[in-house]
């Protein structure tokens, strides 16, 4: 009779972890995903190539940040202008994270986030 209710208690004990543990793994992979959304819906930027930005992208960043590499570069498309986001070091190993339009004008996300609140 022991063994008996011993193993209804230890079987019930292994669906129970079994469902928490399962419940845990379908919530976070629900966070990650709203997370993504979240983060797509606030940005609309694709990934480009660097190759594929404007020739007055890339000079604008020799010219105003001598020595940098871009590491990655976006773009966003909006009443059919184009707007790039950059994500360079600068020479002296610093990451910043630059706004350019299609001609090479930086764009100063901080004043336009402003203007438009």
């Amino acid at each position: 009779m022991k063994k008996i209710c011993l193993t209804v208690v230890a079987a019930s004990a292994m669906l129970f972890s079994a469902q928490t543990l399962s419940a845990q793994e379908v919530a976070q992979a629900q966070v990650e995903v709203e997370e993504t959304v979240e983060q797509r819906a606030q940005d609309d930027y694709l990934q480009i190539e660097i190759q594929e930005l404007p020739a007055e992208v890339q000079q604008a960043v020799e010219r105003d940040f001598a020595g940098a590499t871009i590491a990655e570069a976006y773009v966003k498309e909006t009443e059919g202008e184009q707007e790039f986001k950059l994500k360079v070091t600068t020479a002296e190993g610093e990451e910043k994270e630059l706004h350019a339009d299609a001609q090479g004008n930086w764009i100063d996300k901080e004043k336009k986030d402003e203007v438009n609140q």
